[in-house]
């Protein structure tokens, strides 16, 4: 992936996130007219270009990479439990949005023991897949070490066969921008026949992400066709956001959404010292470790 796209994929997480904040929960003809602008809001009361717990877990893993320099389950864990006992992380003092999968698995989860995830099919969410932008950065120069690496950070909260697939068709499709024949088994998945719960699944926010970025030709307009369509919007905007974001680039990412954006500054920052990792030597990088 080059720079542009790798760094608009992370961006976008947070932008999708908080664009589709306000509409959490309402159904699409609660809406009025079309959500185009960062507003703040809604069930959370979140204010104007905030993002939720999509943005925050993402963050976590981010600021493990960054402080690991490369994968670290014990960091990460030891990132989820902070942020889910002070809000740190995040952008409050508090968690005000948390799933109830993850918060179980984070109170499971210790440094020796990360993948606390229950197999149980009914546990296929979407908070395994919200959270993959800092992991495809870390990796951006190898989509294998990114599908390994988010296959098993979503294992830390999520570990049904549903998840393993889907996170992995993702990270192909986002970091490749390409569709794959072999993955439309997925995208016509019948979700309600599962005995998942339809608008907040993995299966969901997946189908969402690729029919609003590959029905539309621009950031702007995958990520509001995205949000528009209710429900989970803030998983489905964040995870629109970073495929869209992948396919067209930071520099496509309207102005007037990244003016707004909470921390916008700090996460750029963030960004670029992950896509840095993408060039280290990952094996020498481990040998250093091991010896210390």
């Amino acid at each position: 992936m080059i720079k542009d796209n790798a760094i608009g994929m992370f961006m976008g997480l947070f932008v999708g996130d908080a664009l589709g904040a306000p509409l959490e929960f309402l159904r699409p003809h609660e809406i009025e007219g079309v959500h185009s602008e960062m507003t703040g809001g809604g069930v959370h009361s979140t204010d104007k270009g905030e993002w939720t717990d999509d943005g925050a877990m993402a963050v976590a893993i981010a600021q493990a990479y960054i402080t690991s320099r490369c994968f670290s389950p014990a960091e990460i864990v030891n990132n989820f439990k902070t942020w889910r006992k002070s809000g740190h992380f995040g952008t409050r003092n508090y968690v005000f949005d948390i799933g109830r999968t993850c918060s179980g698995a984070i109170d499971r989860m210790t440094s020796e023991f990360p993948y606390a995830g229950s197999a149980d099919l009914r546990a296929s969410g979407n908070g395994s897949i919200m959270r993959l932008a800092p992991i495809m950065l870390a990796n951006h120069d190898t989509v294998s070490m990114a599908i390994a690496e988010g296959v098993a950070v979503s294992l830390m909260t999520h570990g049904s066969p549903m998840v393993v697939q889907y996170t992995a068709a993702f990270i192909t499709e986002c970091m490749t921008g390409k569709m794959f024949s072999n993955y439309n088994r997925f995208r016509s998945f019948n979700i309600r026949s599962s005995g998942t719960e339809t608008h907040g699944s993995i299966m969901h926010a997946h189908v969402q992400a690729s029919q609003s970025c590959y029905m539309n030709t621009c950031f702007e307009d995958a990520v509001v066709h995205a949000v528009n369509k209710g429900y989970d919007a803030d998983t489905v905007g964040a995870v629109t956001g970073m495929m869209a974001g992948a396919m067209y680039g930071y520099s496509s990412i309207p102005k007037r959404w990244l003016k707004a954006l909470v921390k916008h500054d700090e996460l750029l920052a963030m960004a670029e010292k992950l896509y840095d990792m993408g060039t280290v030597n990952v094996p020498e990088l481990m040998a250093e470790e091991l010896e210390a």
